[in-house]
């Protein structure tokens, strides 16, 4: 998933739950299950991580959904009027982390984030291992969508 779709889930629940505990615990664990759906990345990721290829392609693909979600949050945040705001921040980190910590890991290659990307790419190629993936195209068009029917939630 792109990081706008996790930060505006994560925002979601964050104003849903009113605390800002809850809020992070529900973003971050919501950031799995919604991964688990087959969303047209995994090439990108594979290219990246296991084959080497196309370095720069995952990394540009990175960096302009890291840009178009730092965008999209200020603009809701700045064009809503959000009750707490902490909730709603925390829940975007919640939500966003768990790309973060992968994305330190493939620049560290900690042993001690080695275990968290492993469970993140477990739960990532859930159902793409057994099913298959869908086309990149297809799934940035739905989570437009998903966005855009979130967003009316805050």
């Amino acid at each position: 998933m792109t990081l706008t779709t996790h930060a505006t889930l994560g925002a979601v629940l964050g104003r849903a739950t009113g605390n800002p505990v809850l809020a992070f615990i529900f973003g971050f664990i919501s950031h799995f299950l919604i991964d688990m759906i087959p969303h047209g990345d995994t090439g990108l990721a594979d290219n990246f991580r296991v084959h080497k290829r196309r370095r720069k392609q995952a990394v540009a693909y990175v960096m302009v959904d890291a840009i178009f979600a730092i965008f999209f949050v200020l603009l809701l945040a700045n064009t809503r009027d959000i009750e707490s705001m902490r909730t709603f921040t925390w829940g975007i980190v919640g939500g966003v982390l768990p790309d973060l910590l992968v994305g330190l890991h493939d620049l560290t290659k900690s042993p001690l984030l080695r275990w968290f990307m492993r469970m993140h790419f477990y739960f990532h190629d859930f159902f793409v291992k057994r099913k298959g993936d869908v086309p990149l195209y297809y799934a940035l068009l739905a989570q437009v969508v998903l966005i855009a029917y979130l967003q009316t939630k805050l």
